[in-house]
């Protein structure tokens, strides 16, 4: 941020004109420091479920925030103070009638100012707990015509999109950028499965590729018949 030009050149600078000036600079360093200690956080539940995850965000030892993780669509972004971990949870009443706050997830957070941060229930309740997962939403690093493959199989899921091979062991993610043909706006996409030492197609399709369109997919076992199944989300950029 630049101050104003307060003094001509061709004058003199008086000592009146110098104090107000430090006295400006004073008044606009905290502003800076304070935007630069934010963090624009948005939030992505999985499984699918109709109702939104409704949890707490701790933001200090006795301030937190309330958040709403949609598996549909990624949630709006809370601005708040950056920290090196993100924990969710809830308050509660303990037996001595104070309200203590119940960690159900912590994950380390990235350095970005805009982070995505995903929560993956590790049951039908809240309080099973969540496994949490903060992605860099700034510049390239999860920008349009991307794919972020998330694995929650207890299998290795492999794959090929366009010319872009991928494998995501269970529990992790990774993003992919496949390339294209310049007029090709579709690419045939490839999916495996580890039994053994060999891989077993289970998918085949093709998808558009959106330079403005991001794509989350995760992998995850059907409860009823523990077949493989895909949840994709799309997120215009």
């Amino acid at each position: 941020m630049h101050l104003p030009r307060l003094f001509s050149a061709s004058r003199p600078k008086t000592s009146g004109c110098l104090t107000v000036a430090i006295f400006l600079l004073g008044l606009l360093q905290p502003v800076v420091s304070q935007e630069s200690n934010k963090v624009n956080l948005r939030f992505l539940s999985f499984p699918k479920a109709m109702k939104a995850v409704e949890l707490e965000l701790r933001l200090s030892a006795n301030k937190t925030e309330p958040i709403k993780a949609y598996s549909h669509e990624i949630s709006q972004p809370i601005s708040v103070v950056t920290s090196g971990v993100w924990s969710v949870g809830e308050t509660i009443e303990n037996a001595e009638g104070k309200e203590v706050f119940v960690e159900y997830g912590r994950t380390a957070a990235t350095n970005s100012p805009r982070q995505l941060l995903l929560l993956i229930r590790k049951g039908t309740e809240n309080s099973d707990g969540f496994d949490l997962v903060a992605l860099d939403e700034s510049g390239d690093a999860f920008s349009g015509g991307k794919f972020l493959f998330m694995n929650a199989c207890k299998v290795d899921i492999a794959g090929v999109v366009g010319e872009e091979k991928f494998l995501v062991k269970p529990g992790t993610h990774q993003i992919i950028a496949p390339k294209t043909e310049a007029d090709e706006r579709h690419a045939h996409a490839m999916f495996y499965f580890r039994k053994g030492d060999e891989a077993r197609p289970f998918f085949s399709t093709r998808w558009a590729i959106n330079e403005r369109a991001r794509s989350m997919i995760f992998f995850y076992h059907d409860p009823k018949n523990m077949r493989i199944r895909m949840h994709t989300v799309r997120d215009f950029r």
